[in-house]
C-alpha cells in the first residue's frame, strides 16, 4: 500500500463510513440511489455492452445482494468514480470499478481501492481481471495469486491484496480517524458559517 501517495482517511458520519482522500480531493461512500443514472453511465465501460442500460443493469443486480456493496467517490458533488464488492468465503471481492473517462489518471481508482481495502478489515481483497487492467492493480499493491486462460484463449489474472492491522504514515487507522472527524466538523463550521 503506497500511503506516501494517498493517507486517506476515514471517519463514520451518520452510521456511515466515509472515506476522505486528501490527495483526490474526494470523498468515498455508498452510492446514492439518487445517483444512479450518473453511475450507470460510468459502470458502462465495465460492461461487455459499454452501454449506460448495461451499468444500470450492474448497478440493480448488485443492490439486489446483500452480499455486495456499491461505492461511489464524489468530488465536488460529481460520482466520478464507482467500485462493488462482494463478501465471498474468507475475502472480499472487487466485481467491478471504473473511472469517468474525463477523470481518469487522478488517482480516483487508487483512492477506491484504498477505500475497498479499508472496508475489508481484515479480510484480503480479491480481484480477477485481463492484461488490460492488470498493471494498475499491482501498482495499488494486489499481488499476483493465480492466472488461467479462458476457453476463448484470453488470460485472466486473480490478484489479492490483505492489509491487517492498517498502519499508515502518520499513525494508525484511529488517529487517521480522529484527525478526519475533526476535519469534516471544521468543514461544516466553515460552511455553515460558524465560528
Amino acid at each position: 500500500m503506497n500511503t506516501d501517495d494517498d493517507n486517506t482517511a476515514g471517519a463514520a458520519t451518520g452510521g456511515v463510513f466515509v472515506s476522505i482522500s486528501p490527495s483526490s480531493g474526494g470523498a468515498v461512500r455508498p452510492l446514492d440511489p439518487a445517483h444512479d443514472s450518473s453511475a450507470a453511465v460510468i459502470l458502462a465501460a465495465s460492461t461487455f455492452a459499454a452501454t449506460a442500460d448495461a451499468g444500470l443493469m450492474v448497478l440493480r443486480k448488485a443492490r439486489s445482494d446483500e452480499a455486495n456493496a456499491v461505492n461511489a467517490m464524489t468530488v465536488g458533488g460529481e460520482v466520478v468514480a464507482v467500485y462493488i464488492t462482494r463478501k465471498i468465503p474468507l475475502s472480499v471481492e472487487v466485481t467491478a470499478l471504473a473511472v469517468a473517462t474525463d477523470h481518469r489518471g487522478q488517482g480516483y481508482g487508487r483512492a477506491c481501492m484504498t477505500d475497498a481495502l479499508r472496508r475489508a478489515g481484515k479480510l484480503p481483497l480479491v480481484v480477477e481481471t485481463d492484461d488490460d487492467s492488470l498493471g494498475f492493480y499491482k501498482k495499488c499493491g494486489f499481488k499476483l495469486v493465480g492466472r488461467r486462460v479462458t476457453s476463448d484463449g484470453r488470460t485472466r489474472y486473480r490478484l489479492g491484496w490483505h492489509a491487517p492491522g492498517l498502519r499508515f504514515k502518520g499513525g494508525s487507522t484511529a488517529s487517521i480517524a480522529r484527525e478526519a472527524a475533526a476535519s469534516e466538523r471544521a468543514h461544516d463550521r466553515a460552511t455553515t458559517g460558524e465560528a
